[in-house]
Parts: structure tokens; C-alpha cells; sequence
């Protein structure tokens, strides 16, 4: 094998950035390193990984089917490199976990109390982010770990794993008008009513006329929008199970909407970490049982 590491990094940073120049900004390199790099890659593997012909390099189709085993050698090298950290290192006195609001606790309780039992002298800070807030938070060294949401598209240098989904419904306080009324809800009626948006998760949704309604309020806390939810004032996507006995005994109701009679709003549910930290032994311990759970709820 005549390619290297650094050749590997260089060729998925220039997919991801589209464009050699900003790839050599994101690595401290020039662009004509950048360009070398993957040039003498070319060389090595005796395929061509990008078209050069455009503004921008595009990758070719050998380059988009050794792309994914490019990440797939880059990922085993980070996972070895925190492994080793792991051997070496101390085990930390103080961890922080980010962990958005429409994470189910429950599914977390196990691990920590694990993780307590194991680690009884180690100070956890278990911070509640809101938003943009937790990738940003890992990114930033702020938080070991973060638990929330899934992204369309993570920032370079942030890895993830998904653990499973949350199912949220629309939902609205029994005697609230579009809780009576008999027909399917259609979104113009939506819109009609004040619409109660959780901060961390309105980036989330997967589809946009949920955000059409010029009447929102932006709620920072799942239980304070419950709360608001449970004396009338507006209307709501929830997690389905935040709100299961307040629906079994008919104070909240499911809104059904007229476009999607048969479907579940299913979100996913992410771990994300830094990928270049070095984490010591407690923090990779915990990642490596949060990673092996599968959260359905």
C-alpha cells in the first residue's frame, strides 16, 4: 500500500468541501498541498477521483465508490487512536453530557446509573442544550457527548450514530377548536391558531409547512410547552410518549391532518461526539454503551 493517511483525510475533506481550496483552509494546508495530495493519490490507486473540468472539482464515479471506503478507513484509524487514548489515559474527575429534550430519560437512567457504579468519584453535568446548541457544544470541547435530534448534515469533524427515533404527533387540549372539530385538520387551519414550537427540535422536522403559521411561540422546555399545551394555549408536535397519559384520559387529543391521514412523524435519535478529541476512560465507556442502545419511543 503505497497511499497514506493524511492522503485518505485530504481526498473526504475535498468531497465533503467541494472545492480544493477551502479543503487546504479546513486542514492548514495550501491549496497546491491539497491539490498534490490527492493527485499522487490518484497516482497510487491508478484511478481519477475528481473531474477537474468545471469551477469546482466533482467527483468522478470511481471517486464516489471509494469514497465511503476512504470514511470507513478514516473512522476505524479515529476509533484505534481513542481506543489507545482510552489505555492511557487517567480517568477523567468531571464529563459532560449534552442531552436535548426530546431524548427519552429513560432510556439514558440505565446507562448512568452504570455508569455511576463504575465511576463513583467522576462529577457529571448533565446540560439541557437548546437548538443549534448541542453540535456546537460538542464541537467546542463544552460537552464530551451529546445526545438529541438527528441532523441533515453535521459540521466536518463531528461524528454521530444513530440510536434510534422519537414519534412526535400534533396535539392540542380537547375543547381547543381544532381538536373539536370533526374533519381531517388542513394546514390553513394550522396556521389559523397559535402554534407552540420546542426550540431544539423546530430544525428537525421534515417538512416546512409546519412553519408557516405566523402565529408561534418558541418554548426553550418540553415540560413548560406540555404545560401550555394543557391549559389550551395552542397547539403542539410532541413526542408521543411525553404525552401518553394525558391522551388515554382525553385531556390532549391528536390532531389528524387532512395530508397525512397514515403517517408518523418519525425523527431521529443521535449520539454525536468531536471526532478528533481524545477522550479519556470514562468517556469512552459511556459512549460505547450509549452507541449499543436502541431507542425506539
Amino acid at each position: 500500500m503505497r497511499f497514506s493517511f493524511d492522503q485518505l483525510a485530504v481526498f473526504v475533506m475535498a468531497a465533503r468541501e467541494k472545492s480544493f481550496t477551502a479543503t487546504g483552509r479546513r486542514l492548514g494546508k495550501a491549496q497546491s498541498a491539497v491539490s498534490m495530495a490527492i493527485a499522487d493519490l490518484e497516482v497510487d490507486l491508478g484511478v481519477e477521483l475528481f473531474s477537474r473540468e468545471g469551477r469546482y472539482p466533482v467527483l468522478t464515479p470511481q471517486g464516489q465508490a471509494l469514497l465511503e471506503e476512504a470514511e470507513a478507513i478514516l473512522s476505524r484509524c479515529a476509533s484505534l487512536q481513542e481506543r489507545a487514548s482510552a489505555l492511557v489515559s487517567a480517568a477523567e474527575t468531571q464529563l459532560t453530557l449534552a442531552v436535548e429534550d426530546a431524548f427519552p430519560a429513560g432510556e439514558l437512567v440505565p446507562v448512568l446509573q452504570d455508569l455511576h457504579a463504575r465511576h463513583p468519584g467522576v462529577r457529571l453535568d448533565l446540560a439541557q442544550p437548546s437548538g443549534v446548541e448541542l453540535v456546537e457544544m460538542v464541537r467546542s470541547g463544552d460537552a464530551a457527548l451529546g445526545l438529541g435530534c438527528a441532523r441533515a448534515n453535521y459540521p466536518t469533524g463531528i461524528g454521530f450514530c444513530r440510536l434510534g427515533q422519537v414519534t412526535l404527533i400534533n396535539v392540542a387540549r380537547h375543547d381547543h377548536p381544532l381538536a373539536r372539530q370533526q374533519q381531517r385538520v388542513r394546514f390553513s387551519q394550522l396556521a389559523d391558531h397559535l402554534q407552540l414550537l420546542l426550540a431544539a427540535q423546530t430544525e428537525h422536522l421534515l417538512t416546512s409547512e409546519y412553519l408557516s403559521s405566523p402565529k408561534r411561540w418558541y418554548v426553550h422546555s418540553q415540560v413548560a410547552l406540555i404545560e401550555l399545551l394543557k391549559r389550551g394555549i395552542g397547539w403542539s408536535m410532541v413526542p408521543r410518549r411525553l404525552i401518553a397519559a394525558e391522551l388515554a384520559a382525553g385531556e390532549l387529543k391528536e390532531l389528524q391532518l387532512q395530508a397525512y391521514p397514515f403517517t408518523d412523524w418519525n425523527v431521529g435519535l443521535d449520539l454525536v461526539w468531536r471526532m478528533e478529541a481524545r477522550p479519556g476512560a470514562v468517556a469512552t465507556w459511556l459512549k460505547a454503551e450509549l452507541a449499543a442502545r436502541n431507542v425506539v419511543a
